[in-house]
């Protein structure tokens, strides 16, 4: 039997001050995380930087909790706890990241562990941790590589499927193992997705001839811009923001909308500005009422960024099945172009079964690198 060397878990102090010493801790926790995920999806620009994971600890609508694992004086790895402050107050999201060289020696369990500990002692029952998986390169029959995941003889896969119906996982996938030993099921999975920009302008002018050709019953109007939102929206920005989980896929975590008003707008737009990043939004408003029905966002980081990350989408749901997220996305995407033409990667997650928006996307040309799996488990009162 072979003897892995101790695990030693400590948790991180929140730095005073971004000086040298948080500059270099947080910096190579950026760099685990790197290799975290490079390790599963390919990809190394997801991660951010040591300076914005120290902007990150001080966000004002949840508690951030870092977990360091330490082998023989070597970061191994390290569980993030979020904690919300506002909304759902009795859950944690923990997400476990550990080195590719030391995986399968017991140390991402030992981070679950810990972090499951310092949520509950924080009367947190209701925990939530997120897994990361390849992307659909499982090949059919006829050699050919989908992009989405392909029938599959029955015997030869064993799959688990996510309680919502968004879709399903591996259960020989090593992060899929690894939640259901710690008890944990599967409650919803994710595609996520990346786009090379700018859209070639046959793609570009295709859309627009079949957003032509499927004309609304009713006329809407599409509003874009950069930075903070118009005063005059704010109120409307906060209804969408609301009925985000209510009328996304997914059926809503909690029966009540998650509380935004203005003030929380542009609190976010502020902590935003303040970690050098640039939001891009597009709207949609009904013109006999002149109210919004829908929003999109793409989030950029420094001045001349390679990538934009999207971020939320929503169209009510009354407005649905009107080519809206469409058109919401293809104009947000113009204006990426015309401001950011540095960006040359969008990356995006929705969800696998959401047959809606995972059309929207396809549409514009994402294609599928990687799945991320979200699992939960009660924790019985103390």
């Amino acid at each position: 039997m072979i003897e892995h060397p101790p695990v030693r878990i400590e948790q991180m102090r929140i730095p005073d001050e971004f000086d040298d010493a948080a500059q270099e801790l947080l910096g190579r926790v950026a760099e685990l995380v790197r290799r975290s995920r490079q390790h599963v999806w390919g990809i190394s620009d997801l991660t951010g930087d040591a300076q914005e994971l120290y902007r990150d600890l001080l966000d004002p609508f949840e508690r951030v909790v870092i977990l360091l694992a330490w082998v023989e004086g070597r970061l191994a790895g390290r569980a993030e706890v979020r904690m919300p402050l506002v909304a759902l107050t009795g859950s944690a999201h923990i997400t476990v990241d550990v080195d590719p060289a030391v995986t399968s020696q017991g140390t991402g369990s030992e981070l679950l562990s810990a972090a499951e500990q310092l949520a509950v002692g924080e009367s947190r029952r209701h925990l939530r941790i997120q897994t990361e998986h390849p992307g659909p390169e499982e090949i059919q029959g006829d050699g050919s590589v989908t992009g989405v995941f392909p029938v599959i003889t029955p015997g030869m896969v064993e799959w688990i499927d996510a309680a919502d119906g968004s879709g399903r996982l591996p259960v020989s996938n090593r992060q899929t193992r690894f939640a259901l030993s710690a008890g944990y099921r599967l409650d919803s999975v994710s595609d996520f997705g990346v786009l090379d920009v700018p859209l070639p302008p046959a793609r570009t002018e295709a859309l627009l001839r079949e957003v032509a050709a499927s004309p609304a019953p009713e006329p809407y109007r599409i509003h874009v811009w950069s930075g903070p939102a118009p005063e005059d929206r704010l109120d409307e920005l906060a209804v969408l923001h609301s009925r985000m989980a209510a009328d996304s896929f997914l059926a809503p975590v909690a029966a009540e909308p998650e509380p935004w008003d203005a003030e929380r707008v542009r609190r976010t737009e502020q902590l935003r500005a303040e970690a050098g990043n640039l939001s891009l939004v597009a709207v949609a408003e009904h013109v006999r009422t002149g109210r919004l029905v829908g929003m999109t966002e793409i989030v950029l980081a420094g001045e001349e960024p390679l990538i934009g990350m999207q971020d939320e989408t929503v169209v009510l749901r009354e407005h649905r099945r009107r080519w809206i997220a469409t058109r919401l996305k293809l104009a947000n995407l113009q204006q990426l172009e015309r401001l950011a033409p540095s960006v040359r990667t969008v990356y995006s997650w929705s969800h696998s079964g959401d047959d809606r928006m995972s059309r929207v996307n396809s549409r514009l040309g994402f294609r599928v690198a990687g799945r991320s799996g979200v699992w939960s488990r009660e924790f019985p009162a103390a």
